[in-house]
């Protein structure tokens, strides 16, 4: 379990002459767990944040997101969490990435056994192995989760984010174990799944509950499929409108829902993924330059920023070194002073 090797790597020539050094860039790491629950190994992709191992920086805790159907989305969806956690343009923070590797993906995303004859095939019976979604929630709550905390410097803030089986997977989640995550991203999700199932979960779930939990966030993303509209697959878009007819009715939920024009099922989750992340952290990004003017503001934006999320939230130390460089080159002294006793507040060397 605890055997750690590089998994994804990208050749970069530093020197294009024959026989000089050659470099790695890394951008995981793979992990292998063995899940009681599920009776079988799993495969981990774990992706770290720049500033991870930074030994110039004191070491700090990490948000973590869960990505389903890693084999597929790990690659671009790490370099896309790098890119929009950059100071001191960060839309989010930091975070940590762990891809989850499909074994049989209908079986640990579907919440029901539902089969159906093929529509091409009628001799074809699909989704035979459906209706595990239990146990796989279960694996990743009280297998995955702690493991991921054990051996990473992880913060109490976690996202899920699925699509297609793993949208409605997201969404089933929500519905029956709300606390496991702080945040759901849904994209495409087939909530037609099972006469639309999920469907009257979330009515459900309403009836009994009244409003959904405080401090929670669900972002879904739909795609165009213009092409789809013709064939067996169309009550994808009428089940999702459905779905969303009824969280905006009941409007106490972080909510948002998004239609991509366009886009298609396998496309979607791209920008539905960027528009996710900046949706749930909205709030993280400060202002540089009004801070100058005051430098408080900083403060008081984290902790409303906090209060929002349901977790405390403090400014990374690489953001303040930033933005104490940036008060020194522009002559602001006392903010300068200000971020530097702010530093030592929250980052001061033992």
């Amino acid at each position: 379990m605890n055997n750690w090797f590089k998994i994804i790597y990208i050749p970069v020539f530093l020197l294009f002459t024959l026989g000089k050094s050659q470099e790695k860039l890394t951008i995981g790491e793979k992990q292998n767990v063995f899940s009681k629950v599920l009776n079988e190994n799993r495969e981990i992709w774990v992706h770290l944040p720049k500033t991870y191992n930074d030994n110039t920086i004191n070491p700090a805790k990490y948000p973590v997101i869960y990505l389903l159907d890693g084999e597929i989305n790990f690659e671009y969806y790490t370099g896309l969490t790098d890119f929009i956690a950059r100071t001191p343009y960060a839309d989010i923070p930091e975070c940590i990435v762990v891809g989850i590797k499909n074994t049989e993906r209908t079986r640990d995303l579907t919440p029901t056994k539902s089969e159906k004859k093929s529509p091409v095939n009628p001799s074809l019976t699909l989704f035979a192995d459906s209706g595990g979604g239990e146990n796989f929630v279960k694996f990743i709550q009280e297998e995955l989760k702690p493991f991921i905390s054990k051996n990473y410097r992880t913060q109490n803030y976690s996202v899920l984010v699925g699509h297609s089986f793993g949208g409605l997977f997201a969404i089933n989640t929500f519905l029956l174990y709300p606390d496991y995550f702080n945040a759901y991203v849904a994209n495409d999700p087939s909530l037609w799944w099972d006469h639309k199932v999920t469907i009257s979960r979330t009515k459900d779930y309403l009836e009994k509950n009244k409003n959904f939990p405080e401090k929670k966030s669900l972002y879904v993303s739909q795609a165009d499929n213009e092409e789809q509209q013709k064939n067996w697959n169309s009550d994808m878009t009428q089940a999702i409108e459905e779905f969303k007819g009824i969280i905006e009715k009941n409007g106490s939920l972080n909510y948002k829902h998004r239609f991509f024009e366009g886009e298609t099922h396998g496309t979607v989750s791209y920008p539905g993924n960027y528009e996710a992340l900046k949706f749930i952290f909205k709030g993280f990004r400060t202002d540089i330059k009004q801070l100058a003017k005051n430098p408080k503001l900083l403060e008081e934006d984290y902790k409303q920023f906090s209060e929002k999320m349901g977790t405390n939230f403090i400014p990374s130390e690489t953001y303040l070194n930033v933005v104490i460089k940036f008060m020194k080159s522009n002559g602001f002294k006392d903010s300068e002073t200000y971020f530097m006793n702010l530093k030592d507040k929250y980052y001061s060397k033992k």
